[in-house]
């Protein structure tokens, strides 16, 4: 019978070694089915990552694992629509996550599946996913739909990604310049190494240089490392990204927010809403819009947007956070546990 003891590896079973044929996504967030205890409980396959000064693992890996495991209890046609999430608990990445998948409803036009990301019998992550079957491309513009609307593409405002800065060149940078020391750079090139997207900034947008900070926008463009080989995988990885760089956005726009100023950051839940996106392509570039419209209360709520380079809304995303500043409290900790530590070239000062 698998345990979750702690183990070197933080995994059930021998970690088997990257396949080559796929992606690096696909080798990060994939699961193995555990039979003898049930027909919808999964496990990590390979070790989690805990990001550098971070409470627990990265939280993107729980969410994209989550529902990776829930959409292999529906059938193939089905696609999501919509994840809600909360994190309760810091994931410990010694220990391997068992992920229990309960099957709520299993409709003709919707499936609801509800998901608990479990450590030691304790329930870490919890999500509830909901599965529809699209409209053919045809029918979309037809006379079926009653309603369609979407916000404006900023394309006037963009760069592209290929006249942007690759995350590698940002980091040789702001080591010429001194705004970083070569134990930083290095740090800052094993993180770009491991992870399995690449990232061009685009900065911060805002009317004016004392905007308020409602009114900045952060923008950046992603892809996936490589093609991802497996159809089942890509919605799993959009929402594998969804929360880097997300709850940080709260200090980026917000000079009383910036990372040496707080005591904790962490991310308390997490919501996607897929539009059509089981029809993008992840190794071609995105662009990730994100702002945080209030703060207060030790709390801070931030928004995404996710579009393909030609202007098609792909993904809404939401999350809140505990956003703490440092009073001596104990258990404080600079970086939210679930945002990917970088080189941020976007504050007054580059830090990891």
């Amino acid at each position: 019978m698998p345990t979750q003891r702690s183990s070197s590896t933080g995994t059930i079973k021998t970690p088997p070694p990257d396949d080559p044929t796929v992606s690096p996504i696909e080798n990060t967030i994939a699961l193995t089915q555990l039979s003898d205890l049930g027909p919808n409980v999964f496990t990590n396959s390979r070790p989690q990552w805990q990001p550098l000064g971070a409470r627990g693992i990265y939280g993107g890996s729980v969410i994209a694992q989550s529902l990776l495991a829930a959409q292999m209890t529906v059938p193939a046609a089905f696609v999501p629509h919509s994840m809600h999430c909360y994190f309760v608990l810091a994931g410990d990445a010694r220990i391997p996550i068992l992920y229990h998948v309960d099957v709520v409803r299993s409709g003709r036009s919707f499936h609801t599946r509800t998901v608990q990301a479990r450590q030691r019998g304790r329930a870490i992550f919890t999500t509830t996913c909901s599965f529809t079957l699209p409209l053919a491309e045809e029918e979309e513009g037809g006379a079926k739909t009653r309603v369609a609307h979407r916000p404006v593409f900023p394309v006037a405002a963009l760069r592209g990604a290929e006249d942007c800065e690759g995350e590698l060149q940002v980091v040789d940078r702001l080591l010429r310049q001194g705004r970083i020391d070569e134990e930083l750079a290095a740090l800052g090139r094993a993180r770009i190494a491991r992870d399995p997207f690449e990232w061009r900034s685009l900065g911060i947008a805002a009317a004016s240089p004392d905007a308020p900070p409602a009114a900045k926008v952060m923008r950046q463009w992603v892809r996936s490392k490589a093609s991802i080989a497996n159809p089942l995988f890509c919605m799993p990885a959009l929402a594998y990204f969804s929360d880097s760089w997300f709850i940080g956005t709260v200090g980026r726009v917000n000079p009383a927010a910036r990372r040496e100023r707080v005591g904790m950051m962490v991310s308390l839940d997490h919501t996607i809403h897929f539009h059509t996106a089981e029809r993008v392509k992840l190794d071609e570039w995105l662009l990730v819009e994100t702002e945080s419209p209030w703060a207060g209360e030790e709390r801070g709520l931030v928004t995404m947007k996710v579009w393909t380079a030609d202007g098609t809304l792909v993904a809404s995303c939401l999350q809140e956070g505990i956003v703490r500043l440092k009073d001596g409290r104990e258990g404080e900790v600079q970086e939210a546990g679930t945002t990917t530590p970088t080189v941020d070239n976007t504050a007054p000062q580059a830090k990891l």
